[in-house]
């Protein structure tokens, strides 16, 4: 009769364990969604940052093709009127003036022309964080679905072993069972183990001999004197035939 309990409450521990180890494996997929979504933000995020740095760089170009448009209207214009100056003071004070347009005029061509190469190099990194999002969003999708999935599913199994669980409880006697609840929340959610050669499995103490021969005998329910669990004797396999 105690066997037949102690039998029970083992099938109610490979169900708990089931449940533990599915609800342990359905916390990562979120975790691992999460990764993803992080992925997938990082890369949007770099390529945002880029596309603004691109728009920058077309707001500066242009700002630097009209500077350089009207440093070179005024070149042209203040040529054609160094030409027409008849005092020497008239020509130095315009010649400088000259100069310094010419050299603005210079200053700015060079800019546009850095401003154009960050640009290209802007669009080649843009188009590469465009490929990398695309593909982030691509594993997004697909994992998510996977993951999904994968969690429906051991919500499902969870769901069948809960029932299985209700049916193991209800063959158990009350006492056993509310004993087997709080060994298994002190115990890292394992309330039975086996006894292999003296030894509690759960705890890895040796039990009294005297309590070794009851457990063979199966007359009653024992625990283990160090842990607490309940314990039961292995089961002996039969030896392997020995080649001839």
């Amino acid at each position: 009769m105690s066997q037949d309990k102690l039998k029970t409450l083992e099938e109610l521990q490979n169900i708990d364990l089931q449940i533990r180890d599915l609800a342990a494996a359905a916390e990562k997929h979120p975790q691992r969604l999460k990764q993803i979504e992080n992925q997938k933000n990082s890369a949007k995020s770099q390529l945002d940052g880029l596309r603004g740095k691109l728009a920058e760089n077309e707001r500066a170009r242009r700002q630097q093709t009209e500077m350089h448009g009207l440093e070179q209207e005024k070149v042209r214009k203040w040529e054609t009127r160094l030409a027409e100056l008849k005092t020497p003071r008239e020509y130095a004070a315009l010649a400088r003036e000259l100069d310094i347009a010419k050299k603005t005029n210079e200053t700015a061509s060079l800019e546009l022309k850095r401003l154009l190469g960050e640009y290209e190099e802007l669009k080649k990194s843009a188009a590469a964080a465009e490929v990398t999002l695309s593909e982030k969003e691509a594993v997004s999708a697909r994992e998510g679905q996977e993951i999904g999935a994968l969690l429906t599913a051991a919500q499902e199994q969870i769901k069948a072993l809960e029932v299985q669980r209700a049916e193991a409880v209800a063959k158990c006697e009350h006492g056993l069972v509310a004993k087997y609840e709080r060994i298994r929340k002190q115990r890292g959610g394992v309330a039975v183990a086996a006894v292999v050669g003296g030894t509690c499995k759960g705890c890895q103490m040796n039990i009294p001999p005297h309590m070794a021969n009851l457990l063979r005998t199966g007359a009653e329910i024992q625990t283990c004197p160090s842990c607490y669990r309940f314990i039961y004797a292995a089961r002996e396999q039969a030896p392997v035939a020995a080649e001839v």
